[in-house]
């Protein structure tokens, strides 16, 4: 992703790039590379409360919606035997998402269980907005790389 500011004054924004990784089923998915970081919980369970991600992996029994800040460039999804190895470049922060059960009938452009496929995983700029000088360009992105489970890091948050 690249924002240019042609403009005469500064650019102020935030971004996310919003990339739903297909999971066998979100009860058994996993994403790792978030431990130690902290997030913002904006689940309606949550209540936008600041957590610190304790646990070595996020997992998926209920709705999850959280901005992570300050994270690590890699992170892993994992479903059974297939990993997803995430790299962002240029971005900050994160987002984790799934509807979870209670929330999947009002979210229209998601057939009946299909919540249950799918994680979201965001790379992102969000606590701290990007801003552009005048003429300037910022420029971002991120890869996706399939893995084995037994090539995955085990790592705690060093951003």
């Amino acid at each position: 992703m690249t924002v240019n500011n042609p403009g005469a004054d500064p650019l102020s924004f935030t971004t996310a790039l919003h990339t739903y990784f297909r999971v066998h089923d979100v009860s058994g998915a996993k994403l790792l590379g978030l431990a130690g970081c902290s997030y913002d919980d904006n689940s309606l369970a949550g209540g936008g409360k600041n957590e610190l991600q304790e646990e070595e992996h996020v997992t998926f029994t209920a709705e999850v919606d959280r901005v992570y800040g300050s994270t690590p460039t890699e992170a892993f999804i994992v479903d059974g035997e297939r990993v997803v190895k995430v790299l962002k470049m240029g971005f900050a922060d994160a987002v984790v998402w799934n509807i979870g059960a209670d929330r999947a009938d009002a979210l229209k452009d998601l057939a009946a269980g299909e919540w249950k496929k799918y994680v979201c995983y965001e790379a992102a700029a969000i606590n701290k907005p990007v801003k552009l000088a005048p003429n300037a360009t910022w420029t971002a992105g991120q890869t996706f790389t399939r893995l084995t489970a037994a090539e995955l890091p085990r790592e705690e948050c060093k951003a």
